[in-house]
């Protein structure tokens, strides 16, 4: 979207009142939970996999023209959800830091820059101190997210700047580093491997990025190597967490299971993502916290059921 249609959006859509809801407390897992099948691993995993790049890559172009209710659906059940946390971990001189998580965003023929503009105006009214783009950013290919980086590059205006990790879907098609040179442009900035030191009113603590676990090159001794043990981690894949609360991460914040994008009413997923059964929501482990947001956009289908998209603000608060 370029700058004077952004303009024009401004002038014709006043503000819109997010809808909102609460997040439940994190609820306590033990790490011993575990799905009968790995959905990371196996043929039913191999076979999923290029189904879900066959469909990106050349099903989704052609379909999209055709048939796109996706946006309908963004318009009418697209959520804030909202959470409180005091991660044990946290640095205790700290400032309260409002953080805001869009994850799964799939820009491609089902999204339209236009209606992601308006999400994305809206969230920033929340006036976060810090927010983080945690992978999936594109669907079938990076060049997708050319035309809503105009919209992307609002997010940058956050105090504490707009982060970036990689999701599977952001291998797909084309040179990830075009991603992450397109998404600079704009002010956000990509961790992959890293972490970085950031100021907040006379505090600070570390942020970090650990790459994709499917299609990336985790290296956890990178992100640890320059600051030590983040105290907030960028991880796409919910699955990464233990190895992060292993290391002494205070909090985990991820996305790619879509909350099973759909589900029977008050039932689990039908598609779960997570070895785990990190499917969506807050999680404690020992003195490690993990958020896993329903994410905004979609795959395979140009809908949601029982998992309406989200992204998620999260105030963290110092231990007392």
């Amino acid at each position: 979207m370029c700058r004077s249609m952004r303009a024009s959006v401004t002038a014709k859509n006043p503000p819109a009142r997010i809808k909102r809801r609460r997040l439940p407390p994190p609820r306590a897992i033990t790490g011993s939970e575990r799905r009968r099948i790995n959905p990371n691993r196996g043929l039913i995993k191999l076979g999923e996999r290029y189904a879900d790049f066959f469909i990106s890559r050349f099903i989704y172009p052609l379909l999209g023209h055709m048939w796109s209710p996706y946006c309908w659906v963004l318009e009418r059940r697209f959520r804030l959800a909202e959470i409180t946390l005091s991660p044990p971990r946290w640095p205790r001189e700290l400032s309260p830091l409002r953080t805001l998580l869009i994850t799964d965003i799939h820009a491609g023929i089902f999204l339209k820059p236009e209606t992601f503009w308006q999400i994305i105006r809206d969230l920033m009214q929340t006036k976060p101190d810090l927010v983080i783009v945690g992978g999936d950013l594109v669907t079938g290919h990076v060049s997708e997210a050319t035309p809503y980086l105009d919209a992307l590059a609002v997010l940058a205006d956050a105090p504490l700047g707009a982060w970036f990790c990689f999701g599977n879907h952001d291998y797909f098609g084309g040179d990830p580093e075009e991603l992450r040179e397109n998404l600079g442009a704009v002010g956000i900035k990509t961790l992959r491997n890293e972490s970085i030191l950031l100021n907040h009113y006379g505090g600070s603590f570390i942020i970090g990025g650990i790459d994709d676990l499917l299609f990336g090159k985790p290296d956890w001794q990178r992100v640890t190597s320059t600051h030590g043990t983040p105290h907030l981690l960028l991880a796409h894949n919910p699955d990464h967490f233990y190895d992060a609360a292993a290391r002494g991460v205070a909090l985990t914040l991820a996305g790619h299971t879509h909350g099973g994008q759909v589900r029977l009413p008050n039932g689990p997923p039908i598609i779960r993502q997570s070895r785990y059964c990190l499917d969506e929501g807050a999680y404690v482990y020992r003195t490690s916290l993990l958020v896993v947001s329903r994410g905004l956009g979609s795959v395979a289908l140009p809908f949601r059921w029982g998992a309406d998209p989200e992204a998620v603000l999260i105030e963290i608060v110092a231990p007392t």
